[in-house]
């Protein structure tokens, strides 16, 4: 959810379970994934292509989200991929093990 905000401005394409496709710019982002989109593109299931000027989508209709190459390099992989050095350096300097004694 957080990339979605990241997303905030840019084009973004919005399939929705029922099938329909909407491309267009966000411009708002909710946490339950509810999104306002503008200048939109609306791609129905049987191919009919429709224009619209703004749409609000609901998350829980949501299939799937595609979003700009431009948000790879977002802050938000940076923070994940930093918390997952700091794991794999634990776990090779030997922590998170229960050592016991052996007889």
């Amino acid at each position: 959810v957080k990339l979605l905000y990241e997303a905030e401005g840019m084009k973004v394409t919005v399939e929705m379970k029922s099938g329909e496709i909407f491309r267009g710019m966000l411009i708002n982002a909710e946490d339950t994934m509810n999104m306002t989109i503008s200048d939109v593109v609306r791609t129905a299931r049987n191919g009919q292509v429709s224009k619209l000027p703004t749409v609000y989508l609901r998350g829980s209709g949501v299939r799937f989200i595609s979003l700009p190459e431009l948000l790879k390099n977002a802050p938000v992989f940076k923070k994940v991929k930093n918390m997952k050095r700091k794991a794999e350096m634990a776990s090779a300097a030997g922590g998170g093990g229960v050592k016991r004694k052996r007889d």
